[in-house]
């Protein structure tokens, strides 16, 4: 009998992962929400990560347990990474560069941050930034560490699992903050996501992500500051004020919402709902539908089938 495919999607936050599958049938729906403790800290180890690093085959384990307890039955697997042990950058792209010549001004642009790095030490992407202008081109430039992509690869192999995607934490939540949210799409939107130690900061115009910033925090600073700053920032850029301010990530309490609404003066400042719009199926564990926020990047990769 034909099965519809399903599709894992894997996040980590602060020393857990979370996992949710998708299956992509006649209607796309949420099949299970998963979270278990990793042993893998890919911020701090994510620089020496090789496929044959000796954490592989601990990360593995504790993956095939929570698959085996849970009764995960999806045929591929992809990986929302913290952006720390990454590069970020937004770059100016002349539109006429495609295929290799945008290869090789990439790997030049590299270069110019990582002199002593070669084609072999970063697998680099890039997407364009659209502009309602017309004007110059820009690009998200991300540069993925080959022997980080290379363990998860090794790790979705030992699972017999095919490889989808490999993305960073914040970009992968934008497809779910898409799904869930589309009433507000013709507007600004700005994402925050709270990791242990970072916020992430991103503006989504028309439903693309066209704007992006990283902050460093303390594990015991409020995040207000850094999110305040990032507001100001936009308005310095002649942005208009966001129409929605949405949360992802940890630690995300009623107390900071309502410190920042009253702050910014923006009603629409949640926690990401990231099953608002998503279907989900009987026996997805109910407390994780309530508080899937820490989800949105995991669930992301799991709604993108191709």
């Amino acid at each position: 009998m034909f099965r519809s495919p399903r599709y894992l999607g894997v996040s980590f936050l602060k020393g857990r992962m979370q996992i949710a599958e998708v299956e992509h049938g006649r209607v796309v729906q949420l099949t299970a929400l998963v979270e278990g403790d990793s042993s893998t800290d890919f911020v701090e180890a994510g620089v020496n990560l090789s496929p044959t690093h000796p954490q592989l085959a601990r990360f593995v384990e504790e993956l095939r347990a929570l698959i085996k307890r849970h009764k995960l039955i999806a045929e591929s697997i992809s990986f929302a990474l913290p952006p720390d042990p990454l590069f970020i950058n937004i770059i100016p792209v002349d539109r006429e560069l495609v295929g290799a010549k945008l290869k090789t001004y990439l790997e030049w642009e590299m270069r110019q941050y990582f002199p002593d790095s070669g084609p072999k030490d970063f697998i680099v992407g890039s997407h364009i930034i659209p502009s309602s202008d017309g004007g110059a081109g820009q690009a998200f430039m991300v540069g993925l560490r080959r022997g980080i992509v290379e363990f998860v690869q090794r790790a979705a192999a030992e699972l017999k699992l095919k490889m989808h995607l490999v993305d960073v934490d914040q970009f992968s939540t934008e497809k779910t903050v898409i799904l869930n949210y589309p009433e507000i799409l013709e507007h600004e939107i700005v994402l925050f996501g709270l990791r242990f130690g970072g916020l992430d900061a991103s503006l989504i115009h028309e439903g693309q992500m066209t704007d992006y910033r990283a902050y460093a925090l303390e594990p015991s600073q409020s995040p207000k500051r850094s999110i305040v700053e990032y507001l100001r920032y936009l308005k310095d850029r002649e942005i208009p004020t966001p129409a929605a301010l949405i949360l992802h990530g940890i630690d995300i309490s009623p107390a900071l919402i309502k410190e920042l609404r009253d702050e910014t003066k923006i009603k629409q400042t949640v926690a990401l709902n990231a099953v608002r719009n998503l279907p989900a199926a009987k026996g997805v564990y109910p407390p994780f539908l309530k508080d899937s926020a820490r989800f949105g990047a995991a669930i992301g990769l799991a709604l993108r089938a191709s």
